[in-house]
């Protein structure tokens, strides 16, 4: 967990400072930026918890030679984390006490949480104490509430009212217009209603110190939009000044949860000095720069890769000896173009496989007991089978416990020739025999397996839905070509249909068998 919360604290930060561009870039052009600061603390809350854990599911009818089509949003991020930020595991027994921890830490978040929104209904329950008090008047033909104390503010989520300090009944005219226009404007743009909302992201992740700088940005740029409607109303400026200067004078009680006129007087200079402030030269080029810089930062915080929520919790690889792990060295055959290399790396294993479009290597495995190996952060295992006499003779490869490779062992001259069969089909780009025919029994759609592969029939079969969905988008088939051989040995073509065009990859066997197939939209 602490690792996720680092990764969110960060988020936040970039986030912040996107905001914070793309608000300098909305006041140059005399724009509103509460709403900035609203999404950024949506974002920061949000982005960290659905890129590191939100599923999206792929058609299978895309990914048809995998058996699992469910990834998580991470796996399109780009920036990963420096390790050392993460990587804490200093004892072999951190694993057996990191569920304790992640305990401690989710009760600290519930208590701090839960005394945070204890101390926020305290201080709305005060408020409406006091409110009993309170005397109704009337200034500037509005209802308001009069209070020795409080105000100028607005109070209440549901039914919000105004409220005004007693002095202000004895100011002048002019200045109790511009009061009752400003808390006006808070109620017509639900203010209230917003800074509730950001008080409840605050108590939802109390901890990101990022959040609480967006929140006391966002009650900033709340009173500055307010400023603006104000004037935008047909107030004057001079005197809608004198009277934040009034205001500012008479500092009330605070209410922290409740939107107020009255704030400090270094941001009350602020808020004057951006009313006054004239559209310069060059001011919208300086805006389109600060706003591609916001997008930037954005993106940035969009593509940090979270920690791996495996990693920590990942079970411990065994220890063999060098002598063990030599035994599973050597050449595996999946198919007449696919073989499978095994080799040691100090105390794993490393695979690669040649001829194959949904295994890309090499990967890493680690032994989980003296046969069986395991490749961290996905959930696949390689098992290695004995014959009678204990020397190796073929591995299986499952994914998501589903077979998805079977692989007898051969020597190094039977791989090699596999290999060289494999660059001769790449070298010469002509199709399999029969692969026309095969095309167009897969093109068909069948719903029986003749002429399929009972292994690539079943995976038809469980990914049924989702290809007649893809293939009714599409629409009939209008034209097909030959596109020659991938890297991989299998025929390409392209299947132009009325709706789109399409890419088939295909294995066919040398009785025309196809072996296996996937496809997916043409690009351009």
């Amino acid at each position: 967990m602490l690792p996720w919360m680092v990764y969110a604290a960060l988020v936040a930060v970039f986030l912040s400072v996107a905001a914070w561009l793309s608000e300098r870039a909305a006041r140059q052009r005399q724009r509103t930026t509460r709403g900035i600061w609203l999404v950024a603390m949506l974002l920061s809350l949000l982005l960290p918890m659905i890129i590191a854990f939100a599923p999206i599911r792929i058609p299978a009818t895309f990914r048809p030679a995998a058996p699992g089509t469910t990834l998580t949003l991470r796996e399109a991020t780009s920036i990963p984390m420096p390790a050392g930020m993460f990587d804490w595991d200093v004892t072999e027994h951190r694993v057996s006490t990191e569920h304790l921890v992640d305990m401690a830490i989710g009760c600290l978040w519930l208590a701090v949480s839960l005394c945070l929104l204890g101390m926020f209904a305290i201080a709305t329950a005060s408020l409406h104490r006091q409110k009993r008090h309170w005397i109704e008047g009337t200034l500037c033909q509005t209802r308001v509430l009069l209070s020795p104390s409080v105000g100028p503010a607005v109070i209440g989520i549901l039914q919000p009212r105004i409220v005004v300090p007693a002095w202000l009944a004895e100011a002048t005219d002019a200045q109790q217009r511009h009061v009752i226009a400003h808390e006006r404007s808070h109620l017509r743009a639900h203010d209230p209603q917003l800074l509730a909302l950001a008080l409840t992201l605050i108590v939802l992740m109390p901890w990101n110190l990022a959040l609480w700088w967006q929140l006391h940005r966002l009650r900033r740029a709340i009173e500055v939009d307010c400023d603006a409607r104000v004037l935008r109303d047909g107030g004057d400026l001079h005197e809608y000044c004198e009277t934040l200067i009034e205001v500012g004078q008479y500092r009330s009680t605070t209410i922290g949860v409740a939107a107020g006129m009255s704030e400090s007087v270094s941001f009350l200079e602020q808020r004057i000095k951006l009313m006054l402030l004239t559209p310069k030269k060059w001011t919208r080029v300086s805006a389109i720069g600060l706003a591609c810089l916001s997008l930037g930062m954005a993106a940035i915080a969009a593509q940090v890769t979270p920690p791996d929520a495996n990693t920590k919790t990942a079970e411990k690889p065994v220890t063999l000896t060098p002598d063990v792990l030599d035994r599973y060295v050597g050449y595996y055959r999946v198919s007449d173009l696919s073989v499978i290399q095994v080799t040691r790396s100090d105390r794993h294993l490393v695979l690669r496989i040649s001829g194959q479009v949904a295994f890309k290597g090499p990967m890493d495995l680690y032994p989980r007991s003296n046969m069986q190996f395991f490749i961290p952060g996905m959930d696949a295992t390689v098992d290695f089978l004995r014959d009678v006499q204990g020397d190796t003779k073929a591995l299986v490869g499952s994914v998501e416990g589903h077979v998805a490779v079977r692989a007898n062992r051969v020597n190094e001259a039977a791989a090699g020739e596999i290999n060289r069969a494999l660059a001769r089909r790449i070298a010469d780009q002509r199709p399999f025999g029969g692969s026309e025919k095969a095309l167009q029994l897969l093109l068909r759609d069948p719903d029986d397996s003749a002429g399929i592969s009972p292994e690539l029939a079943k995976v038809r079969q469980e990914q049924k839905a989702d290809r007649e969905a893809y293939l009714a988008k599409l629409g009939p088939v209008t034209s097909y070509k030959f596109d020659g051989v991938t890297d991989f040995g299998w025929d390409r073509y392209i299947v132009e249909r009325r709706n789109g065009a399409e890419t088939v990859y295909l294995l066919v066997d040398t009785g025309g068998l196809i072996v296996s197939a996937y496809r997916h939209p043409a690009s351009g």
